[in-house]
């Protein structure tokens, strides 16, 4: 009896060591792991920032879902536009453009900015949409000259590549890292010959949100899936991670939609980040937002962004820009 009674307390004692080191495995997986939280995470409460993520996460859903949404309604609207020869309604586009535009370079001398056009070819050069690209090319080209803007056609320059290295394609048809650089250096080489170019304005308070983002903003975003990204945004509500004070430099603004902005592309890997990488002597100012058009923008340099007194203005115009007019955005 006693030699059972001594295996069973052996057994024991081998079940409560496995059980010990057990338990001390699992704490250090929970010590590793609130380590790394605490690392990659803004919020100190561990509560918080897993609403937080299911929150962001029902969030990508929804936005998913709705991109999708909105794909079929720009697929169908571009053919209604661009194949269906329907002449009246990009006729009428045009016209709205051509005023916006005009309103927008009257807006932008008054404020003291040279404005500047840069064009960014859109379209896969296998797909129907291609067929557009040539005539609105000209169209944008028409509509700087006619404002006296300066103009800047990267379409030669992206088309040396093949689409799918400058683009994220096959997830989706936005410029990737490489394309981007692209821009960055071509805009970098155009911009020199504006250099001497001072608005004597000065930011009115350095507190104000002239973006429209929120400010301060530094979080994981994930619109199509498969292609997360940190957005990080200044205290103005612009895609900067450093904050705006008086001008030390010359200051340019870049407008545009989320091409400008680097849709699926954290901050660094943006253009305007990029641009800004090439030439301390500047400060770039990234207003970019994902679905603007000329109308978007003309509202938002005239009732916010002016106010940062930019220097230089750079107008980022694509295809799209006429379908977002004829679809009433």
């Amino acid at each position: 009896m006693s030699q059972l009674t001594r295996n069973l307390s052996g057994k024991r004692k081998a079940a409560y060591s496995v059980a010990a080191i057990l338990l001390l495995a699992l704490s250090a997986e929970i010590v590793c792991r609130c380590l790394f939280y605490h690392r990659r995470s803004r919020n100190s409460v561990a509560v918080v920032e897993a609403w937080n993520s299911l929150q962001g996460r029902l969030t990508a859903i929804r936005v998913a879902k709705k991109r999708g949404e909105i794909r079929l309604t720009y697929d169908a609207a571009w053919r209604q536009l661009f194949d269906d020869n329907n002449s009246e309604g990009l006729f009428k586009s045009k016209i709205q453009y051509q005023a916006h535009l005009s309103s927008l370079a009257r807006a932008a001398k008054q404020a003291g900015s040279l404005l500047v056009v840069m064009y960014l070819p859109s379209t896969d050069p296998d797909t129907e949409k291609h067929k557009v690209e040539a005539g609105t090319r000209q169209f944008f080209r028409q509509q700087a000259e006619r404002n006296q803007l300066p103009f800047l056609d990267l379409t030669d320059e992206l088309r040396k590549h093949s689409w799918i290295d400058v683009t994220m394609l096959p997830l989706d048809g936005h410029l990737g890292r490489f394309g981007n650089r692209i821009v960055a250096r071509e805009l970098d080489q155009f911009l020199q010959q504006f250099s001497d170019v001072r608005n004597p304005a000065e930011m009115i308070r350095e507190d104000q949100v002239y973006g429209d983002l929120p400010p301060m903003l530094n979080t994981v975003e994930e619109y199509t899936r498969g292609l997360p990204f940190r957005l990080q945004t200044n205290r103005q509500g612009f895609r900067n991670i450093d904050s705006l004070y008086k001008k030390q430099r010359q200051r340019v603004l870049i407008l545009g939609d989320s091409f400008t902005y680097g849709i699926h592309l954290s901050n660094h890997d943006t253009f305007p980040a990029l641009l800004q990488s090439l030439n301390s002597q500047r400060e770039i100012v990234n207003a970019g937002i994902p679905g603007y058009t000329i109308s978007h923008e003309l509202s938002s340099f005239t009732e916010r962004s002016q106010y940062i007194a930019p220097d230089v203005t750079v107008l980022q115009v694509l295809d799209n820009d006429l379908l977002g007019l004829f679809l009433g955005e």
